[in-house]
């Protein structure tokens, strides 16, 4: 949320600097992510008018300009600009002023002529990217005015990070109640009731609220006799301060209003609308409106909907219809004024994908207490602006009051919580000071009504002991002298494990994603089949893409991917830890299990002078896996080939745990690829993090070999069908001085039969009591040789 610090001050009266103020605002919670001065840029650029132009005595296309700039000082100035013209007023940047980008201003020689400074367009301002001719100003700007002042931009902005919960705080309102906690003043609203005339307004329009859920409280004013035209300066330039741009007198109001009081407001025209009424209902099944974007959109059952006596005329707390809207030939003005559910506003938003300043509001919570001040203000400035006339009283429909929170609060329970004990009279200000309103109920006990702005986020006792920590300052709370933190319980039995999973993969370059749970029950039925699951559907879904929950990891890991390569970043290596939701055909329940994935695509390695590292295959994932398990010293991992039919089939293994599967991995098919828009290679691993946990060893230490080793190859032909491990795990069973067992070169070809394949393997003996010698290795070497031609068959070369 964007706050200008002279609005801020229209409404409150305090004494800090700007920068004072984002100070104080952060430490009472709300985060100053950026503070800046709208200014920066203008120094020592003023207004100037053009009082003579002449030719360029060297050069067709420039002229001198003399410009007066205040005080019976001018200067002349080569202009090139085609809208320069004697009497117009445009900025002057005298000598040393550094403009956008840091172009200073100097004194210099222009084809012989000299020159004393520019003339600017907006572009070289840094207001826009309009750099057609000179920024025309308004001829009754006084030469000299220094520019910020000339277009109100003497002002600091402040960007604030708000969290979902404080939708207090998405207006100038909401910030100044903040500051009220701190500066001791009070907030000035400023007058909001408008000067009233016949006829009454429901003589005008009437207001039928038949979603009393999506819609609890809905209020209308009337004005006639609209003039459509420009808003005043002040208005345009309040606006243009958080980067909102002027349209008309009455679409800034709604604007302004929003920005202002945190209040969204909507404009209709009320000749164009059926029957001159409004009806609040449920959209119809199959229901469209072409909303203000140009875009037709199709409404359902769940969406609540603005209507007049036949159409929807706007989808409530979002957006309004073309159709409705207010333009210059409009001359009576309806002016909604609501309260829209928050959770109602919040789904029709996500399944239309639109969200607005509106929306942005409406599904944080708006302080419906405040609406008749706001609709009376808004009335107020339209009428003022436009030279119409508010029609007498306002429409209020408000079928069931909605009830103000009032929650118990013990000294005792804040006191146990903050380890601060505090005075009567100080939470009495603290809270009184944010609205809030508090009275005694005992000893030590006091009832709390929660102000309308924040019904949303403060229903509990433990949220008033929140506030009061914050007023009262996180610095000033004393740390407990003992901290006690028991290491296994923010993620159940596995969370150190998982730490040190997630430290691993870091070193060796993998970025964790974080993603839901949720997928699209269409696409599940695409890339599984009726293969392996029951979708757990979800019983209110945000979206058509969320209505089931994710039965593996493996979709939500590919969107990444799909995202990133999607804006060129083609080099992946990304891994998840989360739930799947696994649930057998017939089986109850959800099947969750908690689950690791590893994804990886593109070059293993930046490019490099010396050449290029390669790209990722199936053995680079597999070495990853199996760095990780020797790191958490977990024994027994096989790994044997597998059908998946997610996987190429040459290209895919399943991962086994002391005999039982855990996992899987391989070269996502081209299939699938196709499917899920993926690049051409990606290569997927997932295993249950469950059984790796839970076969993880602790660190065992040895000293290194006290005696050199000897080292002995061998070149054997071996039948395609005998997997490598078997062939590894018998030399090692072979003798107790073999120490290490490599496979180091693998051919298929040329000189080597059909059916068969050459190896090479390394196997290194070693002795921790003495040097072996030759013989020894010589005997055990053979004795290696004897069993391999036994018990399979091989040949050597």
């Amino acid at each position: 949320m964007k706050i200008s610090y002279n609005w801020l001050k229209s409404l409150i009266d305090f004494d800090l600097t700007p920068a004072e103020l984002a100070e104080r605002l952060t430490l009472n919670g709300q985060a100053v992510e950026e503070l800046h001065r709208l200014g920066a840029g203008l120094d020592g650029v003023v207004v100037g008018r053009a009082t003579a132009i002449r030719p360029h005595p060297g050069a067709d296309r420039l002229r001198l300009v003399s410009v007066d700039y205040g005080e019976g000082r001018s200067v002349e100035v080569v202009c090139g600009a085609p809208n320069a013209a004697e009497g117009g007023t445009y900025p002057l940047a005298l000598e040393g002023a550094v403009l956008a980008g840091g172009f200073e201003i100097k004194r210099a020689k222009i084809r012989g002529v000299e020159s004393c400074g520019m003339l600017c367009s907006e572009r070289e301002l840094g207001i826009s990217e309009d750099a057609s001719g000179l920024m025309e100003l308004d001829g009754a700007l006084a030469p000299g005015t220094p520019l910020a002042a000339a277009l109100g931009r003497e002002d600091w902005l402040l960007l604030l990070d708000l969290g979902a919960n404080r939708g207090d705080m998405w207006s100038h309102l909401g910030a100044a109640r903040e500051v009220q906690a701190f500066a001791g003043t009070k907030i000035v609203y400023p007058e909001s009731k408008p000067v009233e005339t016949d006829p009454p307004v429901e003589k005008l329009t009437s207001v039928e609220i038949l979603d009393t859920e999506g819609c609890p409280r809905y209020l209308a004013r009337v004005i006639t006799e609209v003039k459509i035209g420009p808003s005043p300066r002040w208005l345009v330039e309040r606006l243009e301060a958080v980067g909102q741009r002027s349209i008309n007198n009455v679409v800034d109001v709604t604007n302004f209003i929003l920005l202002e009081l945190g209040q969204p407001l909507h404009s209709f025209d009320l000749d164009k609308l059926g029957g001159n009424r409004i009806v609040v209902r449920k959209a119809a099944a199959g229901e469209k409106i072409t909303t203000l974007d140009d875009v037709v959109r199709m409404l359902g059952p769940a969406m609540t909907v603005i209507a007049d006596e036949t159409k929807p005329v706007a989808v409530a707390g979002i957006m309004g219809d073309k159709y409705s809207e207010v333009d210059q030939n409009t001359s009576r003005v309806l002016l909604e004024c609501a309260y829209f559910d928050p959770a109602t506003n919040r789904r029709t938003a996500r399944a239309l994908g639109m969200f607005t300043e509106a929306s942005r509001r409406f599904e944080r919570g708006v302080d419906y207490g405040l609406m008749p001040y706001t609709v009376d203000r808004a009335a107020r400035l339209i009428a003022e602006f436009s030279g119409g006339k508010v029609a007498r009283g306002a429409i209020d429909v408000y079928p069931k009051k909605i009830e103000q929170n009032r929650i118990r609060l013990r000294a005792s329970r804040i006191e146990r919580l903050l380890d601060v004990r505090l005075e009567e009279r100080e939470i009495f200000r603290l809270l009184e000071s944010l609205d809030f309103r508090i009275a005694k109920a005992g000893k030590g006990v006091f009832e709390v009504t929660v102000p309308a702005c924040r019904s949303l986020d403060v229903t509990r006792e433990v949220d008033l002991i929140e506030e009061l920590a914050r007023l009262y300052g996180y610095d000033r709370i004393p740390e407990r002298a003992k901290l006690e933190i028991s290491p296994e319980a923010p993620g159940g039995g596995n969370y150190i494990r998982e730490m040190q999973i997630r430290a691993r993969l870091a070193g060796m370059g993998f970025q964790e994603a974080m993603t839901t749970s949720f997928s699209g029950s269409d696409l599940v039925e695409k890339v599984y089949g009726d293969q392996l699951y029951d979708p757990v559907r979800v019983a209110s879904p945000l979206s058509a893409e969320e209505d089931v929950l994710r039965p593996d990891l493996f979709m939500s890991l590919q969107a990444c991917i799909r995202r990133n390569v999607n804006r060129r970043n083609h080099d992946l290596r990304l891994f998840e830890m989360g739930e799947a939701f696994a649930r057998k055909p017939g089986e109850k329940g959800t099947g969750e299990v908690r689950r690791l994935a590893l994804a990886a695509t593109g070059a293993v390695g930046p490019v490099h002078w010396a050449g290029t590292g390669g790209n990722w295959d199936f053995f680079g994932l597999k070495g990853v896996f199996e760095a990780l398990a020797e790191a958490l010293r977990v024994k027994g991992l096989r790994y044997e080939r597998d059908d998946h039919p997610r996987y190429s089939p040459a290209e895919c293994a399943a991962i086994l745990l002391d005999g039982g599967r855990i996992g899987h991995l391989g070269l996502v098919s081209h299939e699938t690829g196709r499917l899920l828009d993926l690049p051409e290679k990606v290569y997927y691993l997932e295993v249950d993090l469950d059984p790796l946990a839970a076969a993880a060893g602790e660190a065992k230490y040895r000293e290194l070999f006290p005696y050199p080793g000897i080292r002995r190859d061998m070149s054997i032909l071996v039948d395609l069908e005998i997997p490598c491990r078997e062939l590894v795990e018998e030399i090692r069973a072979a003798s107790p001085l073999v120490e290490e067992v490599s496979v180091f070169d693998l051919y298929q070809g040329e000189h080597v039969p059909a059916g068969k394949r050459s190896l090479a393997l390394s196997v290194l003996f070693q002795s921790r009591e003495r040097t072996l010698t030759d013989q020894e290795a010589e005997a055990a070497f053979a004795g290696i040789v004897n069993r391999l031609v036994k018990k399979f068959g091989v040949q050597q070369r």
